[in-house]
């Protein structure tokens, strides 16, 4: 298979909330040179969901579907020559990096560890010290 991503912009639509909208195709170049012909599927934001396919593209490429989207995203970032098309390209390839964890350093001990996830405040004292806290040592 020899695929390429197909991006096509979509502008002054007035079905989304911003005035343009791209829309990546993985195409196989080996079917037929024209676009409608060739076409496989289209690149989602997110392949797989916690290695579970969950669209077509990670049906079809399985395990390999992250690599495979990243591999065709630098491709087109490597062949696009407008600015905005560039700008998406990259936009894309930023949602594929996996998020790093979150780590705080503790306001008693100055450890690292990472906090748990509370609605309003930040954590500020690690597990170790706030156990350390109601124990009375």
């Amino acid at each position: 298979m020899k695929l390429r991503l197909h991006i096509s912009r979509n502008d002054d639509l007035k079905d989304y909330s911003r005035g343009q909208y791209f829309r990546f195709a993985v195409i196989d170049l080996e079917k037929s040179k024209q676009y409608p012909a060739n076409f496989v599927c289209m690149l989602p934001k997110k392949p797989t969901n916690n290695d579970t396919p969950h669209n077509i593209f990670s049906k079809i490429y399985g395990q390999e579907s992250l690599k495979v989207a990243k591999q065709l995203l630098t491709k087109a970032l490597a062949s696009a020559n407008d600015l905005e098309t560039k700008k998406a390209i990259t936009d894309r390839l930023k949602l594929l990096e996996p998020k790093s964890l979150i780590q705080a350093k503790c306001c008693r001990c100055g450890k690292s560890f990472t906090p748990l996830g509370m609605r309003y405040r930040r954590q500020k004292v690690c597990p170790e010290c706030k156990q350390k806290m109601y124990s009375g040592q």
